[in-house]
């Protein structure tokens, strides 16, 4: 597997602390990951690539944000897109705000296959009123409204990525594995809603904001956007 606690932690760490040679200063407030842990006391057959993921760190999670002062957001609330898309349309500055930063959560080893910690999760709630077994699903990323999920097969652990979206009370299979969800994830710098602009392309709501404003806050990088339907 891809040394994602460099990936994200070293490199795009990096790249996002950059952003204010451009003209626009990013914050991290959360940035870290713990020590290495085996997956222990779980009595199920385990994708590889899950494995890897925690040999190389036991929780991962990155937090980026616009600094939100006068002069770093101006560029953004007089923007014509974002003003007519939601700033006229009773949308404030902390939503968008919001909706113009990245976030990864991976979830702790010790908590990914817990009952208790599963059970507690916006995720599971979602999954309880579709025709889903909720308990044959384990959050792996937890961001927002969405949850990236494994699913129990049986007694195995599928290599597979599910997505549920709490606000739209919906589940959808993204038909990628663990590493793949993960390379995207860097590609989109985590942006807000990435999975869905994955799935939908420019159906997204959010199509838009990937395509006009990632490369505007991250100029000095050379993003391949591709997989989302961005040339």
């Amino acid at each position: 597997m891809t040394n994602i606690k460099e990936l994200f932690l070293f490199k795009m760490l990096e790249e996002v602390g950059n952003a204010f040679e451009h003209g626009v200063s990013i914050k991290t407030p959360v940035t870290y990951a713990l020590p290495s842990h085996k997956i222990e006391n779980i009595q199920l057959d385990i994708p590889k690539d899950l494995i890897d993921f925690y040999e190389q760190t036991s929780k991962l999670e990155l937090l980026w944000e616009l600094q939100n002062t006068e002069e770093n957001t101006k560029q953004f609330k007089e923007n014509k897109y974002l003003k007519e898309k939601y700033f006229e349309n009773n949308y404030d500055w902390s939503v968008v705000h919001e909706y113009l930063s990245g976030f990864i959560n991976i979830t702790k080893v010790e908590d990914i296959f817990n009952p208790i910690f599963c059970r507690e999760q916006g995720y599971y709630y979602t999954l309880s009123n579709l025709e889903e077994n909720q308990d044959d699903f384990y959050p792996f990323d937890i961001c927002w409204s969405l949850t990236a999920c494994l699913k129990k097969e049986g007694n195995k652990i599928v290599d597979n990525i599910w997505l549920v979206h709490t606000d739209a009370n919906a589940i959808y299979n993204m038909k990628i594995t663990i590493e793949v969800y993960l390379n995207l994830a860097y590609q989109a710098k985590a942006l807000h809603y990435w999975q869905l602009i994955y799935l939908f392309k420019e159906k997204s709501e959010y199509f838009e904001l990937m395509k006009r404003f990632l490369p505007k806050i991250l100029p000095h990088i050379k993003l391949d956007l591709k997989p989302f339907g961005i040339e």
